[in-house]
Formats: C-alpha cells, structure tokens, sequence
C-alpha cells in the first residue's frame, strides 16, 4: 500500500472509531481498504465512447433502406445509453449520407477531436463486395460499398471514382483517428475480408493502440434479415442484448452472437426450401458472427447499469 493510501486509511479509522465505535469501524473500513486512494482518480481516467453509426441500404441492394434506417437506430438507441454517449458523442451517417466523401470527412473531424482519453465505437450495416479478378485473402480484394444511387459498373471503377472503399483504406482511415481505443462492429457478409489483418497487422498501423473487430457472420457467409426482413438479424439481438444483459461489452456480444446464431436456423431453413423450389442457389446462410478481441477491449468496456425494470424504454 502506498504511503498516500497508508494516511487515507488511518484517517479513514480515527473517523470511524469516534463516531461508530468498534463493530461499524470494522464494517465501513472495509471500502477504504478494498478501493483505496485512488479510486476517484481511477474514475476520472475512464474513457470517454463516442458511437459512429453507419448504415448503406444502397437502392440497388437487394433489401429496402428501411432495413438501415431501422438496425441503426435500433443499435444507437440501445448502446449510446449503455455507454453514456451523450448527443455530442453520437454520430450517424445513413443511406444518402452514407457516402464515401461523407465518411471521410467524419474521420477527418473525428481525427481532430479525438485524443488518448476516448474510445470509439464503430457499427456499420453495409454490403461487403469483392474487386474483380482478386482472390480472397487477408490483405486486400475486399470493397466497402457506399451509397451509390445506381450500382458502379465495376468495383474498380468504383474505387477509381472515390464511390466505394477498399476494406485496407477503410483500415488507414479508422488508424488516423487518434482515439486510445477502437472497437469495430461490422455488420456484413463474410468476415474473410474482415479479421485481425484488417487492423492491427496493416500496413498503415495505429502502434501499440488497442483495437477489437466484431463482425456478424463468419468466413463464406451470409448475413441474415430478421424473419419479417425488416432489420438485419445482428442488429436485433445486438440492440436486445443491450436492452436486457448487464456487465460489459463482450457480455453483451457474448448473448447477441449466441442468438443470432439460433435465430439464423430457422430462417435459413426457410431460404433454402424457397431457393430450392425455384433451383436458385443459396449461400451459407448459417450465420455465426465472429469476435476478434486480442487484448480483451470488450471486458474492458464496461456499461451503465440497467434500469430497475431490466429494460430501456
């Protein structure tokens, strides 16, 4: 014990034992002893989370841009409380505003406003493509498909035009935002293109930042709608979890990818029997979402308490 946390508790005892006598000195030392000096000043080196929303139903997708209208909102509304994101700590590009231009000059002021005291929190709902030509592999071959009021002839020609971004510049954007901390939840299609590589082994690195990836299915498959296709799968049981689950972050994923994953059975058993009838073929559409948390920022991250009743309005 410091020499600091030695005086706090002698006074902490001289208080107690004129004013409570031997039973509640031994009852209320307990707190000084287990939390120390320094627990305030603990406190106030917590980090402060802004949330980045994303979310591009691009009108040429196959669903409709309600989807993204509600998976972000369901998502924002149920993790902006939990982690006391307040309105100015909240950021939200959808659809039409879901651009490439857009999302670049939100990095740009989040890299001017950040510093080594905030966490960021990222979620975007978006289709994940592939360039033409390139074979899957950890390093590149992966697009990020931004609004676009018509579909690009080419992913190539997308890029070229400054329309879509490639998973790797996607990943130095994310590393000039000097935030202490970066947590990526990326809800898309096939986490191939979307694992560890994408962060902390690229090439244009953030040294020594901690960074954390979730993303809402599994190498080679398909992320699911909800059974009334109103919302994506993920962001249901994501914003449910938030709702329902206390403790940390990576409790909370914990519960949303396990009901993903059940809620995906019955819907893909429906997809195929559909597809089958009509000879389409379907995609690995048992979604299991994967994490990737090498140093544990998800344990770390911990929420506000839920209200008495269990559940946010």
């Amino acid at each position: 014990m410091s020499g600091n946390a030695k005086m706090n508790t002698v006074r902490c005892s001289r208080r107690l034992r004129r004013s409570l006598g031997a039973l509640a000195f031994a009852f209320v030392l307990l707190p000084c002893l287990v939390h120390g000096p320094d627990a305030h000043a603990q406190g106030k080196a917590d980090l402060r989370n802004h949330v980045l929303g994303i979310g591009n139903c691009p009108p040429w997708n196959a669903q409709a841009l309600e989807v993204c209208y509600n998976s972000l909102e369901r998502v924002m509304n149920a993790i902006s409380p939990r982690l006391a994101a307040g309105p100015d700590n909240q950021h939200l590009l959808i659809n039409e505003g879901a651009s490439a231009s857009a999302l670049k000059l939100k990095a740009t002021e989040l890299a001017n406003r950040l510093g080594p005291e905030d966490r960021l929190i990222i979620y975007a709902n978006l289709p994940l493509g592939q360039l033409e030509g390139d074979q899957p592999d950890e390093e590149n071959g992966f697009v990020l498909e931004f609004w676009a009021d018509e579909k690009p002839e080419t992913a190539a020609a997308a890029i070229s035009d400054g329309i879509w971004i490639t998973a790797p510049a996607f990943a130095a954007m994310l590393h000039t935002i000097p935030a202490a901390q970066v947590i990526l939840i990326l809800d898309t299609n096939d986490s191939y293109a979307v694992n560890m590589h994408l962060l902390d082994r690229h090439t244009v690195d953030h040294e020594d930042r901690p960074e954390a990836l979730v993303s809402s299915a599994g190498d080679g498959q398909s992320a699911n709608y909800s059974a009334d296709r109103t919302i994506s799968l993920f962001a249901k049981h994501l914003a449910l979890a938030l709702r329902e689950t206390e403790g940390s972050l990576q409790d909370v994923m914990s519960v949303a990818v396990s009901g993903t994953r059940q809620s995906a059975i019955p819907i893909c058993a429906t997809l195929k029997e559909h597809k089958g009838e009509t000879g389409e073929q379907v995609a690995d559409c048992q979604q299991v979402p994967q994490i990737h948390d090498p140093e544990a920022l998800l344990a770390g991250t911990l929420l506000l308490p839920l209200p008495e009743s269990g559940k946010t309005e």
